[in-house]
């Protein structure tokens, strides 16, 4: 099972998805590994991914691009005179790959953050050649975010395993209780809505999108 992360924002609850992935696996006995190829900023994903996942890792080998800057890595970047090389993020996917059966690949904001002026997060997928589990934030404007998301992870090639839905804490609304529902019949891919904090209580929509992980 291999996934490539991504988010219709940042903050939209992508850390805490493959947190919750990776500690579901690991109990089910799978050699796992997350991997948050670009941090900027703090690196506090992706110390919460070494904790979640497997033992035999460092915190380079998941996240060999930090960019101390707390902005987007285009950005960073030019603050810092660094040059991004997509192969050297292969290479480390690569790496892991050989020594781990699951990996989820943790993207940096939402889909279109760009990392360089020509080179997007869309980009890095389609790099690394993985299904996409696309997380959301279950509220007002969720339809319009996931939908455009979801338009252009096709436009790329690449196959959208599912949509996972993260529900604001102490939100109950209209929007929040219809999202699901209503991105079911439109986007014809499985919806989870919300993964529990309890790790073990999947909702059954989950075994669908784990049926298309394989590559």
């Amino acid at each position: 099972m291999r996934f490539f992360v991504t988010g219709t924002d940042t903050g939209v609850g992508k850390t805490h998805t493959v947190t919750q992935l990776l500690r579901l696996r690991r109990a089910e006995g799978r050699r796992c590994a997350g991997m948050k190829p670009i941090c900027c900023g703090d690196r506090q994903d992706a110390e919460q991914l070494l904790s979640a996942g497997s033992d035999g890792l460092t915190l380079d080998e998941i996240n060999p691009v930090w960019l101390k800057s707390p902005a987007a890595p285009l950005v960073a970047a030019r603050l810092e005179g660094f040059e991004f090389q997509v192969d050297a993020v292969v290479r480390a996917f690569t790496a892991l790959r050989e020594r781990f059966e699951e990996i989820f690949v943790e993207g940096v904001g939402g889909w279109l953050v760009p990392i360089t002026s020509d080179f997007y997060v869309s980009d890095l997928a389609v790099a690394l050649g993985l299904p996409v589990l696309l997380v959301a934030r279950n509220k007002l404007g969720c339809l319009n975010h996931t939908l455009l998301t979801l338009e252009s992870i096709r436009q790329r090639g690449l196959t959208c395993a599912g949509v996972v839905l993260n529900a604001p804490e102490g939100g109950d609304d209209l929007a929040m209780n219809t999202n699901a529902d209503v991105l079911r019949q439109l986007c014809r891919v499985p919806i989870v809505s919300g993964l529990s904090a309890s790790y073990r209580a999947f909702p059954a929509e989950w075994g669908a999108i784990t049926g298309q992980s394989r590559v």
